[in-house]
């Protein structure tokens, strides 16, 4: 058995070597994308235009599209999904892609939720009233530890 594997990994790094595609991911349920240098980058692109619809006081916007823009560039410098996975440094090119169309998705929930703005109705006060009150708290040589329910030592 561990033979027949053996060869197989010895056939089969050629042919990845030769083709210009991936075969397969080697993760489940992520299937190899054809073109997915193309893809990566056609989102990359998209994701800077949609973070630079944000506005300039949104830190999040800035970001992002520092983060997109220089993947954007190791793309364009590397001729191959490898290379590019290589350069990335941070997983198969295919995830790449899904963190990419999340990344989209957030930056939709963005523009709705504008966390950027400055919400006046939402001044709420945390505090519990009479928090700090009970056995605790409220005796007459003063608080207690509420481990032992006994008072302090006196230093």
């Amino acid at each position: 058995m561990l033979k027949g594997l053996r060869r197989l990994r010895l056939i089969r790094a050629p042919l990845r070597s030769f083709s210009s595609s991936k075969v397969e991911t080697g993760i489940t349920g992520l299937p190899a994308i054809e073109n997915a240098k193309e893809v990566y980058m056609a989102l990359l692109q998209k994701t800077i235009e949609e973070a630079d619809k944000l506005p300039s006081e949104a830190e999040y916007g800035d970001q992002i599209t520092r983060f997109a823009a220089h993947r954007l560039k190791m793309c364009e410098e590397n001729d191959t999904v490898e290379a590019i996975e290589d350069a990335i440094a941070a997983g198969e090119i295919e995830e790449l892609i899904d963190e990419s169309e999340h990344e989209l998705k957030v930056l939709e929930m963005m523009q709705v939720w504008k966390p950027w703005e400055e919400d006046t109705n939402a001044a709420v006060d945390w505090t519990v009233p009479d928090e700090w009150k009970g056995p605790y708290y409220d005796t007459p040589e003063g608080s207690m530890d509420p481990h032992t329910g006994t008072e302090p030592r006196k230093a």
